[in-house]
């Protein structure tokens, strides 16, 4: 019973008790969206209201100078299609019929997709109602020991493509360039505290999304809503957060390095530190840009990267601090040890006023890290290479900017140069599951312990003598455990697993 059908006969079975006040059937066509680019687009089906259905029959119509009908995809097919459920008669319509083969009435969940239909775009830009009008009446019927038609409600949809109707958004990447990494703050900066359309589906995985359009665009041209991360409709600390989650991600074929942008003419990056460093003893290197005195280092954000041998560096030991820095007080930040590249901080830091700071340069942040000897020797060379990857007015201009290196000799090995009471010192059980975590030897009285995450940030902090601690809360991952006593500090990397 695949052929076209009407249900006049059911009409007649129930003529006598007249129609249902309300809607039996409830079918839904969303308005999709696709950003420029699309080729093809699917709508589904959907089933509001379904019960105990054992005839279907509707069409649908479209605008072919829009779209081209390319197929039906039944998915899980919940009402059993089957070949000879579809036809069409002309080149704007198709229309659907079906019996379940057992002539049983079915019932679906509200919102199960009965199918979707899929078309080519034909422009650019356009757009198209999907209709339930056309070839055939729409009529459906129940089964209750005899086919009774039913009434229903069917709500049209739209299809609407190019780059008006909507935005491709890969959370985190806000510069468009299919991969996150520390430039990606800088949009977000620029526009921070900006609202706008909320994603309808919000997801943080680093997928294409597809979002509503925002009002303003960058000067780049992309959409204020590539830089809405989070999808909550707002520029925020969320998208920061997402940004970090989404760290070193790209969907290119490979993660490519954010080029350096040195310029002589701009003012230059600068590491400022002690001539000799002591392996195994925590130092602290500042970034300054300019002298504090150059009107071109007036600006909003920047990015940078700090190279180094990573051999040469306790990579868990890392942090940095933007406490002074000539920005402002108040910033968006990042800093993070790129797992594509070996030994590269990325750093970048965005005002998010909208305005220039005022200060001419100065101080960007400190870099603190323990240094190390891994041959043994009584002293060794460290090279840290300072490559400028942006520079940007609250305009949003692109400013110059320039880099610069150093060589710092690193002194003797981590044993000697670590107080006398850090041999003492074990951490058991290292790696550490759940439970207390034991800080053993005989050791004076501890001032402080402190747990860092691989950037360098403060995890977890107790103050006072505290010999075992408690880290179950914490993700897995590799800490530093710091223990100070008497002002000094020793470090020690314990595994979370």
């Amino acid at each position: 019973m695949n052929n076209f059908f009407t249900l006049a006969f059911a009409a007649l079975l129930c003529a006598s008790n007249g129609l249902f006040a309300q809607s039996v059937v409830i079918l839904s066509i969303p308005d999709v969206v696709a950003p420029e680019g699309t080729t093809e687009v699917c709508v589904p089906v959907v089933a509001d209201t379904f019960p105990n259905i054992v005839t279907v029959q509707f069409s649908l119509e479209w605008d072919t100078t829009q779209l081209l009908f390319t197929e039906l995809r039944l998915g899980d097919n919940p009402f059993s299609f089957d070949g000879m459920y579809s036809s069409m008669p002309v080149s704007n319509n198709i229309a659907i019929s079906h019996i379940p083969a057992d002539s049983r009435g079915i019932t679906l969940d509200p919102g199960t997709v009965l199918f979707e239909a899929c078309f080519n775009t034909t422009q650019m830009e356009g757009s198209s109602t999907i209709t339930f009008d056309g070839f055939l009446p729409s009529e459906f019927a129940q089964d209750d020991g005899t086919f009774t038609a039913v009434p229903n409600t069917l709500n049209a949809g739209s299809i609407s493509y190019g780059s008006d109707a909507a935005v491709s958004v890969l959370p985190g990447d806000t510069n468009d360039d299919q991969q996150v990494d520390h430039r990606d703050i800088i949009n977000i900066g620029h526009i921070f505290n900006t609202s706008g359309p909320s994603r309808t589906s919000v997801s943080t995985a680093f997928a294409a999304q597809v979002a509503t359009p925002w009002a303003g665009s960058f000067s780049s041209g992309l959409n204020y809503a590539e830089a809405d991360a989070s999808g909550n409709g707002t520029i925020d600390f969320e998208d920061l957060a997402v940004v970090r989650v989404n760290y070193g991600m790209t969907l290119n074929s490979a993660f490519n390095i954010a080029p350096d942008v040195s310029n002589e003419a701009g003012p230059v990056l600068s590491i400022e530190s002690e001539e000799v460093l002591n392996a195994g003893e925590e130092t602290t290197v500042t970034i300054n840009l300019g002298e504090g005195s150059n009107p071109d280092a007036v600006g909003y954000a920047l990015a940078f990267a700090l190279e180094f041998d990573p051999s040469l560096v306790d990579l868990n030991s890392i942090r940095v601090d933007f406490d002074g820095s000539f920005l402002g007080d108040d910033l968006l930040n990042i800093s993070q040890v790129n797992s594509r590249a070996d030994g590269r901080l990325e750093i970048a830091a965005s005002r998010k006023d909208q305005l220039n700071t005022t200060t001419p340069g100065g101080k960007v942040c400190t870099i603190s890290f323990i240094p190390l000897n891994p041959g043994g020797s009584e002293t060794s060379s460290l090279e840290l290479d300072i490559i400028p990857n942006a520079f940007v007015r609250a305009n949003q201009s692109e400013a110059a900017i320039n880099g610069s290196s150093l060589d710092v000799e690193v002194q003797g090995s981590s044993a000697i140069r670590e107080p006398s009471w850090a041999a003492e010192l074990s951490i058991f059980p290292n790696p550490y599951t759940s439970g207390p975590l034991s800080i053993r030897g005989e050791l004076p009285a501890f001032d402080a312990v402190k747990v860092l995450d691989q950037s360098g940030r403060l995890v977890k902090e107790w103050k006072g003598n505290f010999r075992q601690i408690d880290l179950e809360n914490l993700p897995n991952a590799t800490y530093l455990l710091q223990v100070e006593i008497a002002g000094e500090m020793v470090n020690r990397k314990v595994i979370k697993q």
